[in-house]
């Protein structure tokens, strides 16, 4: 690689991660404030849920008004929506411009460093459509209550999963029978996160029956078993398709079965919050297990 490649494709990311910021976090913020607002909160209310939650702030009293299932639908489509356009993007950015995972770790974490020191420095911030507006907008959860920004702060550490992706590739390069699979990795450690996990809360606020008491940070902290079976289906059927399109061999369709599998277990058990480090890195050391159990992957 020489030097021109590598500013080309640092570029690339750069106007990536500026579309992310700049279209896709304001976009959904504001999905979530037309959706507070059509099922009839007051501009007053759709404030104090944007606000940093310090002050006035009752979620047993927006519950009994508006509903709980209501309230968790709002916080499931805003949410994991933008998680899912985020993940999509940046995995489609990555397989088709940059497929150099040594670049993508660098430029993901050099990004990730600076959005997190800007969730920070907004977090008690009251400015609706300023920084912290745009910022923890779609990511506070309603039903999080006073938690709501603490939860959404705890995600965006996940980006540390960047790590383990690059260490694959390090401990996998000798033993792949084709090098060209190390680009299927990134797919395989970070979609079932960026489908499985977003599929999991839609599906399961929509449709499920919150009845799985789960750790996590938040004042509700409850999963539905059609959520977690959501995650498991929304991680193996995409790795299925990969699987299928790029000819793998059998060993790859188990390890389709086995990240489907991590990731619905790790999803369930992980503190909520926390679920988006934990899943990547799980599914990263499965990669790795299969790499060097199977020569032929």
């Amino acid at each position: 690689m020489n030097v021109f490649d590598f500013n080309y494709k640092i570029l690339i990311y750069c106007g990536a991660y500026i579309i992310e910021f700049l279209i896709i976090y304001p976009f959904f913020a504001c999905f979530k404030w037309n959706l507070l607002r059509r099922i009839g909160m007051t501009s007053a209310e759709c404030k104090l849920v944007f606000s940093n939650r310090k002050n006035n702030f009752s979620l047993s009293k927006l519950i009994a008004k508006y509903g709980d299932k209501r309230l968790r639908i709002i916080d499931g489509l805003p949410r994991k929506l933008s998680h899912f356009t985020v993940g999509f993007w940046q995995i489609f950015i990555f397989n088709f411009f940059i497929q150099d995972t040594y670049i993508g770790m660098v430029g993901g974490l050099s990004y990730q460093f600076i959005l997190l020191f800007l969730y920070i420095i907004s977090y008690s911030s009251n400015k609706i459509f300023g920084l912290s507006g745009i910022l923890y907008g779609a990511d506070a959860r309603i039903r999080d209550g006073i938690y709501g920004r603490k939860n959404a702060l705890v995600v965006k550490f996940a980006f540390l999963n960047l790590l383990p992706l690059y260490f694959i590739e390090f401990m996998a390069r000798d033993n792949l029978a084709d090098s060209a699979n190390l680009l299927l990795f990134p797919s395989f450690v970070f979609l079932p996160l960026t489908i499985g996990d977003a599929l999991g809360e839609i599906i399961g606020a929509t449709w499920g029956k919150q009845k799985l008491r789960v750790w996590g940070i938040g004042q509700i902290n409850r999963k539905s078993l059609l959520g977690t079976t959501s995650v498991f289906l929304g991680s193996l059927l995409p790795l299925m398709f990969i699987a299928a399109f790029n000819g793998l061999s059998l060993p790859w369709w188990l390890l389709c079965l086995a990240v489907a599998t991590t990731t619905m277990v790790v999803e369930l058990i992980a503190p909520r919050g926390t679920d988006n480090f934990f899943i990547p890195l799980g599914n990263a050391l499965v990669c790795l297990f299969f790499v060097n159990a199977f020569t032929v992957i």
